[in-house]
């Protein structure tokens, strides 16, 4: 589940960067929409797509990926001295849902602000459009098919633009997208990019909004003075489309910009080898836990491509290298290898530290079968690593097809000294 989350967000980063360094200057204003909304389903999609086959049929992949298991693969710490054990997964976990909590309540409470204010407005007709009519200042928007204004407030020409306006939110249905990336805020809250990201599809949504207000004929600059006049109202609630929400500046500068041409559109097709990309290097991850092992004596990692077989050819009873559902721990597996862990007097003594990588298997019930070194440190460390390893107890199995099966699983283990 970590690890989804992590290569989700780092999607999102990579996607949202690429979106504003090529395609946040043009006016293609529904493109821009598609794109920025689909950036939210690749992320999603991305850290569950499985090419791992590919991965391991080419070479040159399957050495990034030991690369990866032998360099970055998460590991284990264990120091020289023993304390207290905290577990900070557990502390940030809990630190985590308290916000999400938080803006999770701030959300619904915005739906049902509205829901409450749609329910004590009265309905009246602006050029024959229900509205509900609002009593003070507040700045008009809309929710769905819903307008809120108060036409005592503006006069015949700013009432029309402001319909107009409201009307295209409502018609292309920008309340989704609001909702989508609110909710995404809600529960990525710690990615910047996702607030950034956020701003980025309310502001589109405006331009759309403002594009279809100047399709109609209106005059661009008479527009414009209306919008700035509305700067200082009060907006009822931020998953609403306001109707003068900032920032304005943009959508002026927008509003004048000389349309791009249609050709540019091309362009988008760029985002197709980025995609791939990410697709690649998120399997390399699950590749790495399944690297192939050497002698016990070498400190290299190599992967023989034609041991690392194709899942789809491997027959019943066979050990599997990926599976749809990789095997989990069944407790918190950083802490409960840093409580079994001893540091060896030996290799205390002779100063001995580093990365040791075991490679095992986990059976169709659980049980840890044939761990051996991968990448070896020093006897002491290797025996140590070793011994804990097989002690291990049952972890949920991976499984494929919906059934457990055997699958090879790479820990590495890091012994520091203080």
């Amino acid at each position: 589940m970590i690890m989804y989350f992590l290569k989700l967000n780092i999607s999102l980063i990579l996607l949202f960067c690429f979106y504003k360094l090529m395609f946040s200057s043009d006016t293609f204003f529904s493109w821009r929409r598609a794109t920025l909304i689909g950036m939210y389903f690749i992320a999603m999609l991305i850290p569950g797509f499985d090419c791992s086959d590919w991965v391991n049929n080419h070479p040159g992949m399957a050495s990034m990926a030991s690369d990866y298991a032998s360099i970055i693969l998460p590991a284990v710490s264990v120091t020289s001295e023993k304390g207290t054990v905290v577990d900070w997964e557990i502390v940030a976990l809990a630190i985590y849902c308290m916000v999400v909590s938080v803006l999770l309540l701030r959300f619904s409470w915005q739906l049902v602000s509205i829901i409450k204010l749609r329910n004590k407005c009265q309905i009246g007709y602006v050029n024959g459009t229900e509205v509900y009519l609002l009593e003070g200042n507040e700045s008009p928007f809309s929710f769905f098919r819903w307008i809120f204004l108060n036409p005592e407030k503006h006069n015949r020409r700013e009432l029309d633009e402001i319909l107009m306006h409201e009307q295209a939110h409502c018609r292309q249905l920008h309340s989704i997208d609001v909702l989508f990336a609110e909710l995404f805020v809600v529960f990525f809250w710690i990615n910047p990019f996702v607030w950034l990201l956020k701003r980025e599809v309310r502001l589109n949504l405006e331009y759309l909004a403002d594009s279809n207000v100047l399709a109609s004929g209106k005059d661009s600059k008479e527009y414009q003075y209306h919008l700035l006049g509305l700067t200082y109202r009060k907006n009822v609630a931020t998953i609403s489309n306001n109707f003068n929400v900032l920032p304005l500046k943009k959508r002026i500068k927008m509003m004048n910009k000389k349309k791009t041409k249609g050709l540019v559109k091309m362009k988008y097709a760029l985002y197709i080898p980025l995609v791939a990309m990410l697709l690649v290097v998120s399997n390399i991850e699950m590749v790495a836990r399944s690297v192939t092992g050497i002698k016990h004596d070498v400190a290299t990692v190599t992967t023989s491509v034609e041991q690392q077989r194709n899942k789809k050819q491997q027959q019943s009873g066979e050990v599997y290298t990926v599976t749809e559902i990789m095997p989990t721990f069944r407790e918190n597996v950083n802490l409960w290898l840093s409580k079994k862990v001893k540091y060896p007097a030996a290799a205390v003594k002779k100063k001995e530290e580093g990365r040791v990588i075991i490679k095992f298997i986990i059976s169709p019930t659980g049980e840890v079968q044939k761990p051996q070194i991968i990448r070896s440190v020093s006897p002491s460390l290797d025996k140590e690593a070793l011994r804990v390893i097989s002690s291990m107890p049952k972890w949920n199995p991976g499984k494929q097809n919906g059934k457990p099966v055997a699958v090879y699983y790479t820990l590495p283990i890091s012994f520091k000294l203080r």
